[in-house]
């Protein structure tokens, strides 16, 4: 079957379900009634100079309701399927799917067009058109009804004077007047009531930090006097008459009780009451020490009552792993009338957990096989809310498919075991949920605990033809928010050692006839220190424009290699006769190097389940000094399900390089110095909690230094400017999700564009595309990536 016959198809298929979808559509509407199919908001504002018509219909538009059938391209898939299942039933499969991937039709019955007028007059009111029309016109078409709501506005009523009468009778009226300068409202603006409402919240915020406990909104009133002519409005703020006197009054705080083994329907004895640093510690240390809680307290004796101590006090004991919830109260102190007595209830979590996971994983390179994780957790290991973590996993794989070759040979041997890898690793963490250091630091005023991290492991590799290497880590290092939208993480200690074992002599041969491999896999240490700095608005709901931007910096060897100098030891210099070594430490060359990368993204949100995310990630690795190329660990890669879509998983690269058929399958990724990545993904709404996508992805990594096979040609290229856009890897494609909040599974299939690795001038690889997964030498085909979780 050819292309072109294969579009024409596909085209005659998205046809005719449409013609089916909207003969079907009104299957089940009764007789006498109609199917809403869809409505729209027109609003006249010739006379108003404000000119705030678009905002007006998008907020009239959200009054409607029921809201129509969702549509996509004029299809109503969750109606179709309604329709087609439909039964009388209460039971059986074909109910189940009525009922719960289906929709029943959205009648015009049951919009009542008088009552959404009414709203939608209000709501023009509301916004300062006190006399506004609005009408409904209903068109009904083979069973399908269109209502159009037309609006006409004239000039807005604006703000002439805005006052604050209040006496002086009592502090809250002075500490409301000084809140005036600030005011919401603004003379000569349209009378807005939304913005009133948020000037009383605005108020009320405020008091609530100065310690006004008892005080609400509602207690504040906005008097709007319309007669003042030429469409003015004189706005008097004023406090009730009947407003309780307890809420006019500000309170300090007195005694504060910490229960930190609070269980439902605990009674609070004080006999076993600890005093610590003026707070009442309830009822002892065999939990949690007191010492460890203290610094999360903002509340204090003697202090204002404040609300944004209050946030910040129950945001920072709830980030304690020890802890399953935190509640703080308060109650007027029975002998002193203007004082609150502060109650914090902590609840502690599971102390112990022990989880166990397995996978199952199938590579577009024909390496399949399972995996399994046991992680233990001890949430409270040394009495201070420490949580102490344990994994231990271990994964094989094996060549389903394909061939295996060896380096030498002419032509590839089949071979039916294939490639065959398996790993076995154990991974321990300590994290403090407090800064610990050598010296005082002092205690963070953030509602994010900061944590102190300490790291260790070894992973075990053993690819079963080629190597077998060992694999020891350690750190230590500290995570902490200032604010919500920024993150710092510094790891002043950071440990890896890399050691092969056993080698085959496949793998030796590789080595020989590429030094680039082999400085790559050189035993050696990596002694340095990371940082990164990452500024998230992600976490802020309800924004239209969302931003993520990771800058981290990883450098290597330079305060081992500083030192050494100052006590006289030579640099290496490979080009010296005799060549001068490596410097070692422990009898054991070190890496030298500085990398950085910026991971910058950008969401721009249409509503909750349709969005266009963007993705831009550059990065650099320079090897210097002591080495003469980056780690392999610490090289950059690209492909693969959360990469370019269109491409295995390290398959790109570096540059124009195209791997030779004898390593096609032989565990050596494609890695390089340079990396360039760009993704545009829009991702919108299918039915229930179905997720599609349409994304193209772009991007290839590089070399700083060419490097040359063992007989001095050329085996890869390095970084050229001028070349940039030539040797980019282009991939687009579409996606299904699902997605049930908690979870999500990603099924998407990749398209290659544009191919790096071909001749210059043929590398356009939808020329010789063949729809599959298994194309015919000289073709390319689709690449199918299986995740859990969206991309980035």
């Amino acid at each position: 079957m050819t292309t072109a016959l294969r579009y024409t198809l596909f085209a005659l298929f998205l046809a005719l379900s449409w013609v089916l979808s909207g003969c079907s559509s009104t299957k089940t509407v009764p007789e006498g009634d109609a199917l809403f199919a869809g409505y729209s908001v027109k609003v006249n504002d010739e006379e108003d100079s404000s000119k705030r018509g678009p905002a007006l219909e998008t907020e009239l538009s959200n009054t409607v309701r029921p809201k129509p059938n969702a549509s996509i391209l004029g299809l109503r898939p969750k109606l179709w399927i309604h329709n087609a299942f439909y039964t009388k039933k209460e039971k059986g499969l074909k109910h189940w799917i009525q009922t719960k991937l289906g929709e029943p039709p959205v009648l015009l019955s049951e919009v009542d067009t008088a009552s959404i007028n009414e709203v939608m007059r209000a709501r023009l009111h509301n916004r300062g058109y006190f006399y506004n029309t609005v009408q409904s016109d209903t068109t009904i078409k083979k069973k399908k009804a269109t209502i159009q709501w037309n609006a006409t506005v004239h000039e807005p009523y604006r703000l002439r004077n805005i006052a604050y009468t209040l006496s002086d009778s009592l502090p809250i009226h002075t500490e409301i007047k000084k809140m005036q300068p600030n005011s919401l409202l603004k003379e000569g603006e349209p009378y807005d009531l939304d913005k009133m409402i948020a000037e009383r919240a605005r108020i009320d915020q405020a008091l609530k930090n100065k310690g006004y406990f008892y005080f609400a909104p509602t207690m504040l009133i906005f008097s709007a006097d319309t007669t003042v002519g030429s469409k003015g409005v004189d706005v008097v703020l004023r406090l009730k008459n009947d407003a309780p006197s307890p809420a006019l009054r500000s309170y300090k705080i007195d005694d504060i009780f910490i229960n930190a083994n609070f269980v439902l329907n605990d009674s609070l004895s004080v006999s076993d009451t600890l005093r610590f640093e003026g707070y009442n510690y309830i009822p002892n240390e065999n939990y949690v020490r007191a010492k460890h809680i203290v610094p999360g307290l903002f509340v204090a004796k003697d202090s204002v009552y404040s609300r944004r101590n209050h946030l910040l006090t129950v945001s920072r004991l709830s980030g304690l792993s020890a802890y399953k919830f935190v509640n703080l109260q308060y109650e007027r102190d029975t002998l002193k009338e203007d004082r609150l007595d502060a109650f914090i209830y902590m609840t502690p979590e599971m102390k112990k957990s022990l989880r166990a996971e397995a996978q199952m994983v199938t590579k577009s390179n024909n390496l399949a096989g399972p995996g399994v994780t046991v992680s233990f957790r001890n949430r409270n290991a040394f009495k201070g809310s420490e949580m102490l973590t344990l994994n231990l996993t271990g994964r094989f794989e094996n060549q389903v498919g394909g061939q295996r070759v060896v380096s030498t040979a002419e032509s590839p041997e089949e071979n039916p075991v294939g490639l065959s890898s398996y790993e076995l690793g154990v991974q321990t963490s300590l994290s403090f949920p407090r800064l610990v250091a050598p010296f005082n630091l002092p205690n963070l005023r953030s509602a994010y605990v900061p944590h102190t991290r300490i790291t260790l492991g070894y992973n075990f590799l053993n690819r079963v033809q080629f190597f077998q290497m060992n694999s020891f880590n350690a750190s230590y290092g500290y995570t902490w928010r200032p604010k919500q939208t920024i993150t710092h993480e510094l790891t002043p200690i950071n440990l890896q050692y890399v050691r092969l074992g056993k080698q085959t002599d496949e793998f030796m041969k590789i080595l020989e006839t590429n030094p680039f491999l082999r400085s790559s896999f050189e035993e050696q240490f990596i002694i340095g220190s990371i940082y990164q700095h990452t500024f998230s608005t992600l976490s802020l709901e309800n924004k239209t424009h969302q931003f993520f931007n990771a800058t981290s910096l990883d450098v290597s060897g330079n305060l081992l290699g500083a030192v050494q100098s100052l006590l006289g030891s030579e640099k290496r210099d490979d080009a010296a006769d005799p060549p001068v070594p490596a410097r070692t430490i422990f009898g054991q060359p070190y890496s030298q190097y500085t990398r950085l990368e910026n991971d910058f993204r950008y969401y721009l949100n249409f509503s909750k389940t349709s969005q266009l995310a963007t993705r831009l990630i550059a990065g650099v690795g320079y090897p210097y000094g002591n080495s003469l190329t980056m780690p392999y660990v610490k090289q950059f890669s690209i492909g693969g399900p959360n990469s370019i879509r269109a491409f295995r998983a390290r398959s790109i690269g570096p540059g124009t390089y195209n791997v030779p058929d004898s390593l096609a399958t032989s565990f050596f990724d494609q890695v390089g110095d340079i990396k360039l990545e760009a993704n545009v993904e829009y991702r919108f709404p299918i039915f229930g909690f179905f997720r599609g996508a349409v994304f193209l992805d772009a991007g290839n990594i590089w070399l700083i230094n060419e490097t040359y096979n063992a007989n001095g040609s050329l085996d890869k290229p390095k970084f050229k400017a001028s070349n940039l856009f030539q040797e980019l890897a282009v991939g687009t494609g579409f996606g299904l999700r699902v997605d049930i909040d908690f979870f999500v599974i990603r099924f998407d299939l990749g398209i290659p564009v544009r191919v790096p690795y071909g001749p210059e001038g043929d590398r356009f690889a939808l020329n010789d595309f063949r729809f599959g997964f298994k194309p015919k030498p000289g073709e390319h085909g689709m690449v199918l990536n299986i995740a859990i979780g969206y991309p980035f």
